[in-house]
């Protein structure tokens, strides 16, 4: 039983500590951020683009950011044992 509330903790843990960690993409101006939650914390546009290029390039960028993000998340829960599930 204590077991379950010790993996119950560590998750809580690792959530925690991927809010705290964060990703930045840039393309052409353009930048995303966003945590290992793959919550988005801010957003910059180039004025300079067309608006079809700034929509291709944010795309891209949030693309970018969240396969990076997954990828620092995998490591960590790796890293961490995986939490025995």
């Amino acid at each position: 039983m204590f077991d379950k509330f010790k993996q119950i903790k560590q998750l809580k843990d690792f959530e925690s500590s991927l809010k705290k960690q964060t990703v930045t993409k840039e393309k052409n101006g353009i930048t995303v951020t966003l945590n290992l939650k793959m919550d988005i914390l801010d957003i910059k546009l180039n004025p300079e683009l067309e608006i079809s290029e700034q929509e291709k390039k944010l795309k891209d960028c949030l693309n970018d950011a969240m396969n990076e993000a997954k990828l620092e998340m995998a490591k960590q829960a790796q890293s961490m044992g995986g939490f025995g599930f």
